[in-house]
């Protein structure tokens, strides 16, 4: 008898145990309803979240078909070989060689040139706030208008010289107009500079300066011309004339990669 009520004993303590080492398992059934039900109470806010998302979202969608302005896109590398430069103060951008220097002394709000070419070089010339009031490009007139404003200021200004026996000649090689992917009106002017000149530095008359006249330079000058910030943005490239064609690629991507766009105040 004694060795029965033993065994029983035994025999109800490992039930016992058993349903202790049972009871994890229900434990985890309750996590995994839990966790059903909190997912199942996500659901709907998350889905109220997207729905709101997607109202707020409508109107600025409708207003940019409406005005026909594209959505933001990416932003997009430069070519290879190319680098980026972009003025976020004053509202400008282009790309260029990846091998052009700047060259810091020029007193130009940006001045690169060709490492290869002292003659390559660009440069980009805004006017100032204050004495200008431009709304468009077009406030210039037509590409030719602006083209022959840009020689004159050249033959007049820039490059004339004082010299005794320099004769300076331009002739406007191109002048268009076109629209950026930005919305904005472009002019591209080309226009062909020379240098005439005297070797006899000492030439008193007229017969002795024409006696070694020569030509000193030809040379290319690129310009872009826009509008931002009631400012003229002017991108300036120059290039020897003998260049000219060769480069005629790369001055292209230069040219068509300038945009000038508004800054706040």
């Amino acid at each position: 008898m004694q060795q029965l009520q033993m065994n029983a004993r035994a025999q109800s303590k490992f039930s016992s145990g058993s349903a202790r080492r049972v009871r994890p398992f229900a434990g985890h059934g309750r996590i995994a309803c839990a966790a059903t039900q909190r997912q199942a109470q996500s659901s709907p806010e998350q889905s109220r979240r997207e729905a709101l998302l997607a109202m707020l979202s409508a109107p600025l969608l409708a207003a940019q078909l409406g005005s026909g302005v594209a959505p933001a896109m990416a932003f997009q590398a430069p070519p290879a070989g190319y680098r980026l430069f972009n003025d976020k103060l004053d509202g400008y951008s282009f790309v260029c060689p990846e091998n052009w220097l700047a060259v810091t002394s020029s007193g130009n709000d940006i001045f690169l040139r060709n490492p290869r070419s002292v003659e390559e070089n660009l440069f980009v010339d805004i006017t100032s706030p204050s004495s200008s009031r431009y709304k468009s490009v077009e406030d210039l007139g037509s590409p030719q208008d602006a083209a022959n404003r840009l020689l004159d200021q050249y033959l007049t200004k820039e490059f004339m010289s004082t010299r005794l026996g320099i004769a300076r000649y331009g002739e406007i090689v191109s002048a268009n107009k076109r629209t950026a992917d930005d919305g904005k009106v472009y002019y591209d002017i080309a226009i062909r500079m020379t240098s005439y000149g005297s070797r006899n530095a000492y030439a008193a008359t007229r017969a002795e300066v024409l006696k070694d006249y020569q030509l000193e330079w030809d040379r290319t000058l690129s310009a872009v011309l826009g509008v931002a910030n009631n400012r003229l943005y002017t991108l300036r490239l120059q290039t020897p004339t003998g260049q000219y064609k060769p480069d005629s690629g790369a001055l292209r991507d230069i040219m068509d990669s300038f945009r000038c766009r508004e800054v706040e105040a």
